[in-house]
């Protein structure tokens, strides 16, 4: 393009503003104009493009057959000047144009997207970046990283709000030798087995409490959902999310196995965002407000 539009997008709202309400008369109140300047910003988009765009049909003013196709094409332009005007205001108020945020895999996806979904229609304007991590704890992960995370919480962690306790489950397929067994696993026999690990490639192995359960070899996976189906072949067993495998459960594919101790192993998860940066973009507190309601 060698020279700038003659047309401006507020002549085009303008005319979008007297097809929407009727006439001149009532754009101008929608608009909280004159009718004169409403009638004026029209005349201009015609003589600029050389068609008519509206022609009388009774009280009403309706787009001719020209105005109808050209309108429709500006209007995605006009809907998109407002949002960057919108996103502009919120940025000059302080507001946040992108929120970072990380999740671990195991927060449950309804609870995830109710929260999401909220958010959304009271900031249309705030983009979301979601990044979903496996196994990753707050302590291990740089502030820097984020605007608000919901990861695993250390005891005694600073400075986080636990909102969900995840409960894994100790299962493996109907057809694998432990799934079989007629009497309770002992520790040695779990160790003669191919276990499964939700952990992410690159994460370091860090010793816990359920170590004393973790011996004999492993397949690490760095998505629940492969673990998931792994454990359904029937190629491993594994601690899986209850909340992800109850359907499999409930279907027989896949079932518990019945341990001497540690057959459930609950996993809390923590909220954590800058509370200074809140009080300054209010769209931070208000997302991990919503991530941080219970289910009803």
């Amino acid at each position: 393009m060698d020279h700038l539009p003659h047309s401006t997008i507020e002549q085009w709202g303008v005319l979008r503003a007297v097809v929407e309400h009727g006439g001149f008369a009532q754009a101008a109140a929608a608009l909280h104009r004159s009718q004169s300047s409403v009638s004026y910003a029209v005349a201009r988009l015609q003589e600029t493009l050389g068609v008519a765009l509206l022609e009388p049909q009774g009280r009403r003013a309706v787009l001719t057959e020209a105005g109808a196709a050209l309108l429709a094409e500006a209007m995605p332009l006009i809907d998109e000047l407002a949002r960057l005007e919108e996103r502009g205001r919120a940025i000059a108020g302080g507001g946040s144009v992108r929120l970072r945020v990380l999740v671990d895999t195991l927060f449950p996806k309804p609870r995830l997207f109710d929260a999401l979904e909220a958010f959304a229609l009271r900031y249309p304007q705030v983009e979301v970046s979601l990044c979903e991590v496996v196994h990753r704890t707050l302590q291990e992960t740089p502030d820097a990283e984020y605007d608000l995370a919901v990861l695993l919480a250390e005891p005694g962690a600073r400075w986080t709000t636990l909102i969900a306790d995840m409960p894994l489950l100790a299962v493996a397929a109907p057809v694998h030798p432990l799934a079989q067994a007629q009497h309770t696993l002992t520790r040695i026999m779990l160790s003669s087995h191919l276990r499964v690990e939700m952990r992410e490639a690159e994460a370091a192995i860090v010793p816990n409490a359920n170590s004393l359960w973790e011996e004999g070899r492993v397949w690490r996976m760095n998505s629940v959902e492969t673990a998931i189906e792994a454990v359904r072949r029937g190629l491993c067993y594994g601690w899986l999310p209850h909340h992800m495998i109850e359907a499999d459960l409930d279907a027989g594919r896949l079932v518990r196995l019945q341990l001497a101790s540690g057959a459930v192993r609950h996993i809390p998860l923590g909220l954590r965002f800058d509370s200074d940066s809140a009080g300054v973009i209010p769209a931070i507190a208000a997302l991990a407000a919503l991530l941080a309601a219970k289910e009803e």
